[in-house]
């Protein structure tokens, strides 16, 4: 019997290598492809394979190290200079070079690839190259240069009649049309008919009217249409069209205009056309039809779109339709605030709303002119007009440019100016932007704290906080305006705002003293088109339920009912008053009065469904069933009729009969297939069975569900959303079991990512962060292209940070870059986190300027700024960044920048103000734990810094009351101890 060969005696073939090489190369294995091309090219050093090899082994060395890729290209190109391998690295440099736009280095690689040796065909095609490089380089004699080279020394090849052609369109570009006219001639002689060829009379059509001879450009585009393809044709149609219309043949404009629109219709292409009839029926003094047709003109954002608008308006207001004109400048007014047109669209806007008397309208149409940064064409007509709509409308201004403005151009008296910052401040109030007014009020009440417009801007200070949301600092300021200013006409308002403050902020027994004070003492705004008694009472009202005082809710709501609008929730208040207050029978008759009174209030399905559910929870089973029957009867098209039916199911349950349970939760499931209600249903039958006794057959009876209700994937999908109900209610172990049991279960994938991604975070949440990374991982290995896998990613960067694992932290968020665009941000700003945390600053700048560089508002990259800033002890830089984004950011981002203008404070042992920037982050981000537990600690260490060891005591005290489970909780107690 023959010996059975080793595998180390069987020889491979002497390619084998080279070819295994050039595999893992086109499968992107670019260091494995390396390994096998040195070793080819080692063991077969007079093989006709070894330039091939050379060539796939610089292009693998360059796809790994990339900052190297022109050393490793030259290399092989000097080794092997006259091969072709050769010309395509250097065709592979002249596009790289391109493409980073450095054009000059483009055409020095084309060159020597034309040096090296190329046939015909590629010689000119490199040629064109080098032309459209030059081109691109705003070189055009160059690129003219190139193209004629090519069409001399290579007349037969196809790139040559497109390289005269493309010289010819250079000329044109630079309106040098006697030389363009040569240039296409010359194509005409050599080539004529060539495709090329055809598209001369364009060009030359287009000559003649870049040069007003309009006569001649209808000629030479008529001669030219016979010639042309079907888009050419249409451009010269339009060329036609336009040439009448600048020789006013107004009838030869229109039809070529008309024909152009046929050809057109349904592209954007057709406004040009109609933008040009648009000018035909002004001419002839036709407003209304002129205006219609720059309308349609008017689509988009481009120049052709603001031109069309502000036409459109202008003839509007020519066909004395100022109504229409003014809506016309408005719409332009809306869509384009700078720019082409802008100034002198405005002009004409705001002086027609001032012929018709609309002063305010005036104005506010001129503040964009006056404020923004460009030059004004027109400035002293623009302040002219403005000056007499102040005087018209009886007012300095409302608006900060414009009064900026007059102070430059005249002497404006001190009382003058404070009404220019008043009124500075109220246009932008009016205008919602509250965080720019609130300053400007606030330091007008501080700097004039007794004069007319101080007094007010306290009141609109404080209001100006309210509509920010920051409900604190406006209960302060609305508190302060109230006591010292007791007899201002606003402190009606002052009161009903501060208690809505209370309000907002949960503070319902605060509330209640200022609601009553505006009710009882103060009269609504004459202005006013809100009820504001009304209002008034139902918030008291609200305010007493809140803090469970149910006898004063209804005395309160009690008031309201009958009023319009608000009775009827008045009246269903009191009836959940008495509810709350254990008065059934008062709760259910008020209820059904509701009902009789109020029949088609919103709240009308609510008031009789909550009748059912007191019976349901006084355990009055059969009234209960017969009162959710009544909402299934009569309102059997909304969501309280399936919400109903399952309460039914609920009801018997809790009854104890579980057959009528069960059928109840089932006929959710059958006449109510699409309601949210389904999975609930089915936990209820499965429950029943559970307490009955019986055999589990939830899961039957949703196969036989989705069995009569086929929809693709929707076994698949009951049962993620049954998972992620557990995940939603916050139940993370029920949902890490649900999430599993899909998992093991499913065939679809295209949940899974989804699955993988919801158990991750459920374990995440639990603390589990060994088997969240594993999830996450599970994502970015097993399902590369989901969309899951760029916040695992994230995910995985981010608790690799919170792990102290920063180079590990830095491979994810590099990944992250080079997998997607869309978390490119975030993935810098990881990647700068991680190097800071590793102390490699400058790396970490770098990031972090990458991100501000795609985004010059993009809040996390200058908080990474500044953190740099502050390792380099640049701490006035740092603030400067870091006030930017706690200033216009509410988010975490918001809180940390907050939290660190403090921390740069402490550093410069500016305590005090540390003090203060610290206290704003309990202020203004309370939601965000982890910053105002670092912002306590630090508060706390500057008071002991201060010798205030009662504020320091109180402040740590707080920390470890409020945030016990936070590492500054533990230094806190520590300090505490030492104390």
């Amino acid at each position: 019997m023959a010996t059975p060969l080793q595998a180390q005696q069987i020889q491979s073939p002497a390619t084998k290598d080279y070819q295994d090489g050039i595999t893992l190369f086109d499968r992107g294995l670019y260091e494995e492809a390396i390994d096998e091309l040195n070793q080819f090219i080692s063991d077969n050093r007079r093989h006709n394979l070894q330039p091939s090899a050379g060539f796939y082994l610089v292009r693998a060395k360059a796809k790994v190290d990339s900052a190297n890729t022109v050393a490793h290209y030259e290399t092989f190109i000097s080794k092997y200079p006259q091969s072709p391998f050769s010309s395509k690295l250097l065709f592979e440099l002249g596009q790289q070079a391109e493409k980073e736009e450095q054009f000059d280095k483009a055409i020095t690689y084309y060159d020597r690839a034309i040096k090296l040796g190329l046939n015909n065909k590629k010689a000119s095609r490199t040629y064109y190259w080098m032309g459209e490089a030059a081109a691109d380089n705003d070189n055009n004699s160059q690129a003219r240069t190139y193209f004629l080279t090519l069409a001399d020394k290579y007349p037969d090849s196809d790139w040559a009649p497109k390289a005269l052609y493309t010289r010819g369109r250079l000329y044109l570009s630079e309106n040098k049309y006697d030389s363009s006219t040569v240039a296409f001639e010359l194509l005409k002689e050599r080539y004529p008919r060539d495709e090329m060829t055809r598209r001369i009379g364009t060009a030359l059509g287009e000559s003649y009217y870049q040069q007003g001879r309009y006569k001649e450009a209808i000629k030479a585009f008529k001669n030219a249409i016979p010639h042309l393809d079907e888009e050419l044709e249409t451009k010269a149609v339009l060329l036609i069209a336009e040439s009448y219309n600048y020789l006013n043949k107004f009838d030869n404009a229109s039809t070529y205009y008309k024909q152009y629109i046929n050809r057109t219709k349904g592209t954007d292409k057709v406004r040009a056309a109609h933008y040009g009839l648009g000018w035909v029926y002004h001419k002839q003094e036709i407003y209304h039809w002129a205006a219609e047709e720059f309308g349609k003109a008017a689509k988009g954002r481009d120049e052709l779109a603001r031109k069309g608008l502000y036409y459109k308006a202008v003839n509007e207001k020519l066909g004395s339709r100022y109504r229409e004109a003014i809506e016309s400048f408005r719409t332009f007014g809306d869509r384009f605030e700078e720019g082409l047109w802008v100034e002198k669209a405005y002009y004409e806007w705001a002086i027609t709303a001032y012929e018709i008397g609309r002063y305010s309208e005036t104005i506010e149409v001129l503040l964009p002119l006056v404020r923004s940064d460009a030059e004004l064409e027109w400035k002293g007509k623009v302040f002219t007009l403005l000056g007499e709509a102040y005087f018209a409308n009886e007012e300095y201004t409302r608006a900060l440019q414009a009064f900026n403005e007059a102070e430059k151009v005249t002497d404006v008296a001190p009382a003058i100016k404070r009404q220019a910052q008043f009124q500075k401040a109220w246009v932008q109030y009016s205008n919602q932007a509250y965080k720019q007014a609130q300053p400007i009020f606030e330091s007008l009440n501080e700097e004039y704290p007794d004069s007319k417009l101080g007094k007010e801007a306290l009141f609109w200070s404080a209001d100006a906080y309210y509509h920010l949301e920051d409900y604190g600092p406006a209960r302060a300021q609305f508190a302060e305006f109230i006591q010292r200013y007791p007899e201002h006409k606003l402190v009606g308002p002052a009161n009903y705002s501060l208690g809505w403050s209370h309000f907002k902020m949960g503070d319902y027994q605060k509330a209640i003293e200022p609601f009553i004070s505006f009710k009882n003492k103060y009269e609504a705004p004459e202005i006013a088109l809100y009820p504001y008694d009304t209002d008034t009472q139902l918030r008291i009202g609200d305010s007493y339920y809140a803090i469970s005082d149910y006898e004063n809710a209804i005395k309160y709501y009690q008031q309201a009912i009958g009023a319009e609008p608000g009775g009827d929730y008045a009246m269903f208040q009191v009836a959940n008053s008495h509810y709350r207050n254990e008065q059934t029978y008062e709760a259910v008759t008020t209820f059904r009065r509701f009902l009789r009174i109020y029949p088609y209030s919103r709240l009308r399905e609510q008031a009789q469904y909550n009748i059912a559910y007191i019976y349901l929870n006084t355990g009055n089973y059969t009234q209960a069933v017969e009162e959710f029957q009544t909402v299934i009867n009569k309102y059997p098209n909304t969501s309280w009729a399936a919400r109903s039916q399952y309460n039914i199911g609920d009801t018997y349950y809790n009854a104890g009969d579980y057959k009528k349970a069960i059928n109840a939760y089932k006929k959710v499931m059958k006449k109510y297939p699409r309601s949210e209600y389904i999975i609930e249903a089915v936990n209820g039958i499965q429950y029943a069975q559970m307490s009955s006794g019986k055999a589990d057959s939830s899961s039957a009876v949703l196969e036989d569900f989705l069995a009569e209700h086929p929809q693709t994937s929707m076994a698949d999908r009951l049962r993620f959303r049954q998972a992620d109900n557990r995940m939603q209610t916050g139940d993370y172990r029920g949902a890490i079991k649900e999430f599993q049991q899909y998992l093991r279960i499913t065939n679809n994938e295209e949940l899974q990512p989804d699955a993988h991604f919801n158990l991750a975070n459920a374990y995440e949440q639990t603390n589990q962060m060994d088997k969240a990374v594993q999830e996450y991982q599970t994502i970015v290995s097993d399902f590369p292209n989901a969309e899951r896998l760029a916040p695992s990613l994230a995910a995985l960067g981010r608790i690799a940070y919170d792990q102290a694992k920063y180079q590990e932290s830095f491979n994810y968020f590099e990944q992250l870059l080079n997998k997607t665009s869309q978390y490119r941000q975030e993935a810098l700003i990881g990647m700068g986190d991680a190097q800071l945390a590793m102390k490699n600053i400058d790396k970490a700048g770098k990031h972090y300027q990458a991100a501000l560089n795609n985004n010059q508002e993009y809040a996390p990259a200058k908080v990474g700024m500044a953190k740099v800033a502050i390792q380099k002890e640049n701490y006035q830089q740092a603030k400067d960044l870091l006030s930017l984004v706690a200033e216009s950011n509410t988010t975490e981002i918001g809180a940390e920048a907050q939290y660190l203008l403090g921390e740069v404070l402490q550093l410069q042992k500016s305590y005090q103000a540390a003090v203060k920037a610290y206290s704003n982050v309990n202020v203004l981000y309370q939601a965000f734990d982890k910053w105002v537990a670092k912002s306590l600690l630090g508060k706390a260490k500057c008071y002991i810094q201060l010798g205030q060891r009662g504020e320091a005591r109180s402040a740590l005290q707080k920390l470890i009351k409020d945030y016990p489970d936070t590492p500054q909780s533990q230094e806190a107690q520590r300090l505490l101890d030492q104390s």
